[in-house]
């Protein structure tokens, strides 16, 4: 009977450790599909657009590659109950916050691959939201990956993340009052709203990490 027990308390941990790496394999693949977004961005300015389809194209592939990673945990980890009820549901909710992550940068690419634009749809403000997005999702990484090591460092993170997405928030309004003006070529909005959208839906994933960590402090 012990033999039994401890024997199911090894299984839930190898469940519960496998089901960490799927999770932190998503994340960190949001963050390579964010820097073939920025380097889709910077050849499509340059009418290289072969290349800026060939990258949508590979970030389509990595959308795919991440909602196998989530059908994976929900069919080895969910069902299985390799955690504990609610901390199942927990960690199944993060997953999906960070495919919806990986939606929002395949959208973005989408949206920014569907006409041949020139160099005046992007202002000087535009490069530097590209920057702060990255720094967003590199941000973003690190929380949740210190979040099962650390909740002092991925609250530091958190807290760093959510000042950065201020700074992308100021840059999207100096940009949308260039549109609204018409000092923008018609469909620069549209570029800009899906990137925006994607440093507001890492922040929303690191809202619920925070409350997981007040939570279970």
């Amino acid at each position: 009977m012990p033999g039994e027990y401890f024997g199911k308390i090894l299984k839930e941990k190898k469940g519960q450790k496998k089901g960490t790496e799927l999770f932190l394999n998503l994340v960190e693949l949001t963050e390579e599909a964010f820097e073939k977004f920025e380097e889709a961005v910077k050849v499509w300015r340059n009418e290289d657009y072969e290349r800026g389809y060939e990258l949508r194209d590979e970030i389509i592939k990595m959308e795919r590659e991440a909602d196998e990673i989530k059908d994976v945990f929900f069919e080895t980890i969910f069902i299985k109950k390799s955690y504990l009820p609610q901390i199942t549901e927990e960690r199944y909710n993060m997953m999906l916050n960070a495919d919806q992550v990986m939606d929002r940068i395949e959208r973005a690419v989408r949206v920014l691959c569907l006409k041949k634009i020139d160099q005046s749809y992007f202002p000087p403000e535009f490069d530097q939201l590209l920057d702060k997005t990255d720094k967003v999702m590199e941000l973003f990484v690190k929380a949740n990956e210190y979040f099962f090591e650390n909740y002092e460092k991925a609250a530091k993170a958190a807290r760093k993340l959510e000042a950065v997405r201020d700074e992308v928030r100021d840059l999207y309004f100096i940009i949308q009052g260039k549109c609204v003006n018409d000092e923008l070529p018609r469909g620069t909005e549209r570029v800009l709203n899906v990137t925006t959208r994607i440093s507001i839906t890492a922040e929303e994933g690191i809202d619920y990490l925070k409350v997981l960590m007040a939570k279970h402090s």
